[in-house]
């Protein structure tokens, strides 16, 4: 992740960085992009980027934990129901495969982009972001639909949560595993793991209650 020198920056700038950034991973394909093309979007001396991040691997991680994080607070300060959708879809809903709530359209043109990365910066991104920041957030939410009585009286908490960690991780190998290129079949695929889990966490009335919730919230 990036180092303190960058979030000693004022917000305007760190914003600005940011937005420059996004642009140009969505304007290029990821292994396409050298750093000279990162420090000339960036307007930045090398001396500088590099006391900001390691490398591009770095710039890439802080901008996928930004949308992970905006994505959360949203469902978070949102009901139950849409706190366990963001529980079940992390980075992808439940439309077209990829998050639309409460991103803006760059920031969803990026998420994107995680789809096709290469395997060693998706690993990067998944130990740097998905790993360990999520853990207490999914701690959290499972904390609050056991007080609420969601959840089945058996749930493993620790357990759950490292599921959800590598759930976002395990999905995209399993596309690019066996090819599956098509948005619509990710996002069945994305939809049974989604049920499965589902199943297995909630109480049989309670997962009955969010289905019917969900499905009348996308009509």
């Amino acid at each position: 992740m990036p180092k303190n020198t960058f979030f000693r920056l004022d917000e305007a700038r760190r914003e600005d960085i940011c937005n420059r950034a996004m642009h140009l991973f969505v304007d290029h394909l990821y292994e396409d992009i050298t750093m000279k093309m990162v420090l000339d979007r960036l307007s930045m001396h090398p001396g500088t980027f590099y006391r900001y991040f390691e490398d591009k691997d770095d710039l890439y991680c802080l901008l996928i934990r930004h949308v992970t994080k905006k994505r959360a607070a949203y469902f978070h300060n949102n009901n139950e129901d849409s706190l366990f959708q963001f529980f079940l879809t992390g980075l992808f809903d439940n439309t077209n495969g990829i998050a639309t709530e409460p991103l803006n359209e760059l920031e969803i043109k990026l998420v994107e982009t995680f789809l096709h990365i290469p395997e060693n910066t998706l690993l990067k991104v998944y130990l740097n972001v998905l790993k360990g920041e999520s853990f207490p957030l999914i701690k959290d939410m499972l904390r609050l639909m056991r007080v609420d009585g969601y959840l089945r009286p058996d749930i493993d908490d620790d357990l759950i949560s490292f599921m959800f960690e590598s759930m976002q991780f395990n999905l995209v190998m399993f596309f690019r595993e066996f090819d599956i290129k098509d948005s619509n079949l990710q996002h069945k695929m994305s939809k049974y793991f989604a049920d499965f889990m589902g199943h297995g966490l909630l109480r049989d009335d309670k997962y009955a209650e969010v289905v019917s919730d969900l499905k009348k919230a996308n009509e």
